[in-house]
């Protein structure tokens, strides 16, 4: 929902935020929320969601991602997500993506 609404995404992501991503390259906040400007979003299923608390203000969120865009091949990834709670909200401080098998099982 935020990417549908790029006003609202950068108040989501922790200053200090960082990304692995599939592409092997490494963002930080102000080159993710420039790239979430200008690409338009997919639709995108996500499944085996879950999330993990690590403290009472860390959780780890983890899920598989598949995002369909008109004349391009769905594209299937792992990912995993630290959010930390900052002056009472729910901030996104890591991300990593990973591409995955389409049609592999999700279950543990």
């Amino acid at each position: 929902m935020a990417r549908r609404s790029p006003a609202a995404f950068p108040s989501l992501i922790d200053a200090d935020f960082e990304e692995f991503g599939a592409s092997g390259r490494r963002w930080d906040r102000p080159a993710i929320v420039a790239l979430l400007a200008e690409v338009p979003p997919a639709d995108v299923t996500i499944e085996a969601f879950t999330a993990a608390p690590l403290t009472g203000h860390v959780v780890l969120v983890t899920y598989r991602s598949i995002a369909r865009a008109p004349g391009v091949p769905a594209r299937h990834a792992w990912r995993s997500s630290v959010w930390v709670r900052r002056d009472g909200r729910w901030l996104i401080r890591f991300h990593q993506g990973t591409p995955a098998v389409a049609g592999e099982p999700v279950s543990r």
